[in-house]
C-alpha cells in the first residue's frame, strides 16, 4: 500500500508541476475577432473640381468725382449720415481728407461732365444748395 501511495503521490506531484509549467503560455482569447490588430487608415476624398469658365469681366469705372453733402471731424457722425443715405438708396461713401475730416458723399461719378451736371441740378434745390464736388486724385 505504501508503494501505491508513493506512486499516487509522484503522479500527483508531476501533474502539479506540469500544470504550473503551463502558466507562462498565453491562452488564446475566446473571441477570435477581438484578437485582430486595429490599423488606422486615412481616407482622403478628392473634391470634385469644377472647371470655371470665366465670364466676361465688365470693369466698373472707378468713381473719381463725388457729390459731398457734409464734412465731419467726428467719424461717428459721418457714419450716421452715411447710414441714412444708404437707407434712402444712395451709394454713400466716407472719404477721409488730408486735414482729417470725414466727407460724406451720396453720389459718385467716373465721368467729369456727368458729375458737374448733377452738381448743378443738386444746387438748384433749396435742400441741397450746399452740396459741393470733391475730385479724388
Amino acid at each position: 500500500m505504501k508503494t501505491r501511495f508513493k506512486i499516487l503521490f509522484i503522479a500527483f506531484l508531476s501533474l502539479a508541476i506540469g500544470m504550473s509549467a503551463c502558466k507562462d503560455e498565453k491562452k488564446p482569447l475566446k473571441n477570435p475577432k477581438a484578437n485582430k490588430k486595429i490599423v488606422k487608415t486615412k481616407t482622403v476624398e478628392k473634391e470634385a473640381v469644377k472647371k470655371v469658365v470665366p465670364k466676361e469681366v465688365v470693369k466698373k469705372a472707378i468713381n473719381k468725382y463725388f457729390l459731398i453733402s457734409a464734412s465731419f471731424k467726428n467719424k461717428a457722425n459721418a457714419e450716421r449720415l452715411q447710414a441714412k443715405f444708404q437707407k434712402e438708396g444712395y451709394d454713400s461713401q466716407i472719404i477721409l481728407s488730408e486735414n482729417h475730416f470725414y466727407r460724406v458723399s451720396y453720389k459718385g461719378f467716373s465721368d467729369r461732365s456727368q458729375a458737374f451736371k448733377e452738381l448743378k441740378i443738386a444746387r438748384s434745390t433749396k435742400a441741397q444748395e450746399n452740396v459741393w464736388l470733391h475730385i479724388k486724385h
